[in-house]
């Protein structure tokens, strides 16, 4: 390829390549499904002093394909040195950036690039999948945004280089991957260049790369980074934040990554293994660094107790940060309720020295997992395990919570306690709640639980997290538990899965099949039919209970369609003649509906004849029955009522076929 203005490909595929050999063919194969032609993709593979074979590979598939390029260079100890010379020597209109064991989806590449094309993309952010169980960010992915916002989608959650660049970023900005950083360079590369892009897409309406775990747990971003090390990205990142904004909303909002995943660990446990000047130091950088950008906006962006620190180190208090990092490792930090507030139990005489203005509350959140439901007719019964995370006092009082999501009007229901709880994640109880639901009005209620500390309260909405024993399937609510139309539905939002009750099914569809029984009729003794009008979206089965309703089980009956909405289902002989147990059980897909069935009609309306052909050679009592319903379904028309007349006519033989000749 020859590099001159038409030579220029659309976009190119930069590898570092170090000892990957085991995920590196598996990689570039996935180059080869990417929908674009030799001259719109050139793939630089970079090998940074391999030695177990990968660098045999890159070599081989240079050779094998004209648009695959392939450089050698000493081992350099990092990612940083191969993708900078990947990004200099590349030449494509953009360039994307993929570890040598990740795998790009079949045509992945096109899409994105289609993507940058047709909204004058300066950075397109591709869902991430992944490989042996790595963990991809969520908050960016949530759907897909051709104009994205940097602040309001979260897209500096997300700093990794694996990401469509318009290359004209790089070439303005001078942005390169810091040489020093062992872990994390791409994150100040990128920092950069998304303070430089005028415009983001965002696309996750599917998985375009997959990154890899490696099952020996060789992945770089898995090893171990000491305090500096961690200060030191911190400061690169925050540089280029700084040197990319003016103060302002933008950089107060886009500093939040930094503050929650690099500054912990700064300031965690391995602080103290650091030589006492070292530690000097490492506190002096975290005052530097954060001098642009920590203030009453930001700071509270930082856990509480790492703003405690964060506020001694740069108050140049390195003895009472020692202690209090000494103390956290001793993990007593769980906070405890002392009537007025939520507070770490911080020493006495090391809170006295702290400084009370220095000492930040902790923030105790809930943890609830539902651990049964039930509904009988109005009332809906709630069991849950409800917890205050990281916290010493359980609650004195726990609340369950309905609020109706169109008014915010919010009803407190009191709970039972069942037994205390007191697990590794929190304290707090197990607990039940009745809610009878006759008094709320229409419209769809979400589920709260309520931890009362005093004046303090933990609201936690419910329904995720589940006990085995709590399946995601919706219930019906019926007024009675009989044949009367459901009132509603309790269900689990899509999504978060949090529990809901829509009553009047505002929000929600009634997909259970409606029914009404329009009599049942004794066959001889041997069997029963019952005569339904039903009305469905789907395909409806029809079962009774098994065991004479002692079980659970059910078999399934066999049926007849007539016309008008009609359906004839053929009940077993040893149906109960009364009881809970004589029901029908209708199935439409997932939704199941329970009806109850009267008695049975009594048999002898037509003169007294052989076995079987007692009512229905004369068809009288099945007359009376479509006919009744007819007028309850309002068929209009002498046509209409016609052709019920007919189905009456001929329903003696249509059942003899359901029955069989066994049963006639």
């Amino acid at each position: 390829m020859i590099d001159t203005p038409e030579a220029t490909p659309l976009i190119s595929m930069i590898i570092p390549v170090y000892n990957s050999r085991t995920y590196l063919a598996e990689s570039l194969d996935s180059l080869l499904e990417q929908g674009l032609s030799e001259s719109e993709l050139e793939v630089v593979m970079v090998d940074d002093g391999s030695d177990d074979g990968s660098e045999m590979i890159v070599d081989e598939y240079a050779q094998r394909y004209p648009n695959f390029r392939a450089i050698h260079q000493a081992q350099s100890g990092g990612p940083a040195s191969p993708c900078n010379e990947g990004i200099w020597a590349s030449r494509g209109r953009y360039f994307f950036l993929l570890g040598s064991d990740d795998v790009m989806t079949p045509n992945a590449l096109r899409e994105l690039v289609d993507v940058a094309e047709r909204e004058g993309s300066d950075v397109v952010i591709p869902k991430l999948g992944s490989l042996g169980g790595r963990r991809t960010p969520g908050s960016v992915y949530k759907k897909t945004v051709y104009d994205a916002d940097l602040v309001e989608h979260k897209i500096f959650n997300t700093l990794s280089a694996v990401k469509l660049f318009r290359r004209e970023l790089v070439e303005r900005t001078g942005a390169y991957h810091p040489p020093h950083l062992r872990v994390g360079s791409d994150q100040p590369f990128v920092a950069a260049l998304y303070l430089a892009a005028s415009r983001f897409s965002i696309c996750a309406d599917r998985e375009f790369v997959l990154i890899r775990r490696r099952t020996d747990g060789s992945n770089i971003t898995r090893t171990f980074r000491s305090p500096v090390e961690y200060a030191d990205l911190a400061s690169a990142v925050l540089s280029a934040i700084v040197t990319g904004t003016e103060p302002g909303a933008l950089r107060d909002g886009i500093v939040r990554r930094t503050f929650r995943r690099e500054l912990p660990p700064i300031l965690g446990a391995a602080f103290l293994d650091l030589p006492e000047d070292e530690q000097r130091r490492v506190a002096d950088r975290v005052r530097e660094m954060l001098a642009p950008v920590y203030h009453d906006v930001t700071a509270p962006y930082i856990e509480p107790l790492t703003r405690t620190k964060v506020d001694l180190a740069i108050a140049g208090d390195l003895e009472s940060l020692q202690e209090v990092i000494a103390w956290q490792s001793r993990g007593e930090t769980r906070a405890v309720h002392d009537g007025a507030r939520f507070r770490y139990p911080i020493p006495p005489e090391l809170a006295a020295r702290i400084g009370e203005h220095r000492i930040h509350p902790p923030v105790v959140r809930g943890e609830v997992t539902l651990t049964g439901v039930s509904c009988r007719g109005r009332v809906v019964e709630l069991r849950a395990t409800v917890l205050a995370e990281d916290c010493r006092t359980p609650a004195p009082v726990t609340l369950l919570r309905l609020r109706h999501r169109g008014t915010d009007e919010a009803v407190d229901i009191p709970t039972q306690v069942e037994r205390p709880v007191d697990a590794p994640s929190g304290s707090g109880n197990a607990v039940r709640a009745a809610v009878d639901l006759r008094e709320f009005t229409s419209g769809v209620w979400d589920a709260y639980m309520v931890q009362r500390f005093g004046d303090d309260e933990i609201l936690t909405r419910f329904g995720a997290k589940r006990s085995e024993q709590v399946d995601a399937e919706s219930i019906y609510l019926f007024p009675d538990g009989g044949d009367a139309p459901p009132l509603g539905k309790l269900y689990f939002t899509r999504g978060p899965e949090n529990l809901s009750i829509d009553l009047g099914f505002t929000h929600t569809q009634n997909d259970l099949p409606e029914a009404s029984v329009r009599g049942v009729i004794d066959h001889s003794g041997a069997s029963e039919l019952a005569i339904l009008a039903v009305t469905s979206r789907g395909s409806v089965t029809y079962h009774v209970p098994a065991d004479g309703g002692a079980t659970s089980r059910s078999t399934r009956a066999a049926h007849s369609t007539l016309s008008g909405g009609l359906v004839c289902v053929v009940l077993p002989s040893d149906l109960p003649h009364s009881g809970p147990a004589r029901r029908l059980i209708l199935q439409d897909g997932d939704a199941t509906r329970s009806i109850p069935l009267p008695p049975s009609a009594e048999p002898g309306i037509a003169p007294a004849g052989p076995a079987g052909s007692q009512t229905w050679r004369e068809g009288e009592r099945t007359g009376d029955i479509l006919r009744q319903a007819v007028d309850d379904l309002r068929v209009v028309g002498r046509r209409s009522a016609r052709r019920v007349r007919q189905e009456a006519t001929s329903l003696p033989q249509r059942v003899r076929g359901v029955l069989g000749p066994q049963r006639r």
